[in-house]
């Protein structure tokens, strides 16, 4: 949604707050020893509201900084300052403004204007404030939960389709005779990954452990298929394995090394996964062997959008994504960096 569009938005919800303030005011000032003209409501609820709504952008700013606060407590304290001081400024600046205008109703100079303001309204201003920012938690976490859903539709599509599915049936199909053990333990796979790819309960955040478990079935069943023409390794910093990571971020990562890694020339494709924690920040890499990216392949295969727009709503400017070529001896290398949080800390 582009910056103007929102501002309209805004712009837009205030007016009609301060239309229905107006309509109230009306009638109870219409039988009223002083009734108010229609002007002078109309003049007096806009200037309460329009600064109402330039104050919006840096509150919806902060609330978005804030929300990577995991802790509870650490996050209302962080908002409490902030909604004190906006609360403050705001109606220090609707003070001024209704001097500006001529509203008030007794003498006034600017000051005592935006004093009376503050007065008046700065405990209200907090209210709006926690509405505000109330609205914006609610608006992102509908969000999170649409990529998510979009995300597990996803790796549905990259489960289900008819390369890996079919494939998997058939590779289980002949096992059957020459190795029922291996059989079984596929099928196993098989359903412990589409169980766990749907499992309601896991949420749009998961620790790193509970994420490379899932990533393991992926890996045993497409191991399985490929037999030795696919090797993949993991290295794991143990520092690491309770950061908290967004649920199914590696699969597509992975999934798209194993479609552009494993070439039809009989060589061994190579997937090494790394996970490292580097003091305060999380580095995750996924690099393949195969020819690299090119045009068709650059953007990335399916999952890979929808990871992008994941990662940017959870950590703004404080992640960093890259799909590029990898250093020799070649391949595609895929590297998220994001902050580290950590599980065990933020749950005691």
């Amino acid at each position: 949604m582009g910056l103007m569009k929102r501002a309209l938005i805004v712009w837009g919800a205030w007016t009609a707050v301060a239309l229905l303030f107006a309509i109230q005011m009306h009638f109870q000032t219409a039988g009223s020893s002083d009734p108010r003209s229609w002007s002078w409501i109309l003049a007096w609820q806009f200037t309460g509201c329009n600064p109402t709504a330039l104050f919006t952008a840096p509150v919806c700013a902060f609330a978005a900084w804030a929300v990577r606060i995991r802790r509870p407590a650490a996050l209302i304290a962080a908002h409490i300052p902030m909604a004190v001081v906006t609360a403050v400024a705001c109606a220090g600046f609707e003070g001024g403004l209704k001097w500006a205008v001529g509203l008030w109703r007794t003498p006034h100079t600017f000051f005592s204007g935006v004093w009376d303001g503050i007065t008046i309204w700065w405990t209200f201003n907090v209210l709006v404030y926690a509405m505000v920012a109330g609205l914006y938690h609610a608006w992102r976490a509908t969000r999170l939960e649409m990529q998510l859903v979009q995300a597990r539709l996803d790796a549905l599509v990259g489960q289900l389709q008819p390369h890996f599915l079919f494939n998997t049936l058939h590779t289980i199909s002949a096992f059957v005779l020459e190795d029922p053990k291996q059989a079984n333990r596929m099928i196993t796979r098989l359903s412990e990954l589409l169980r766990q790819s749907f499992n309601r309960e896991r949420g749009p955040l998961v620790t790193l452990e509970e994420e490379l478990e899932l990533l393991d079935h992926y890996v045993a069943i497409q191991e399985a298929r490929f037999g030795d023409r696919l090797r993949v390794t993991f290295r794991v910093d143990p520092r690491a394995a309770s950061a908290v990571v967004p649920t199914l971020l590696l699969q597509p990562l992975v999934e798209n090394a194993i479609r552009h890694g494993v070439v039809p020339n009989g060589s061994v494709a190579e997937i090494a996964i790394a996970a490292v924690r580097e003091g305060d920040r999380l580095h995750l890499e996924v690099r393949d062997n195969g020819p690299g990216l090119n045009g068709s392949s650059g953007g990335g295969g399916l999952g890979l959008a929808n990871t992008r727009a994941r990662l940017q709503e959870l950590y703004g400017a404080s992640h960093r994504f890259e799909l590029t070529n990898a250093p020799d001896p070649g391949g595609a290398l895929a590297v998220i960096e994001i902050p580290f949080t950590d599980h065990a800390r933020d749950h005691r």
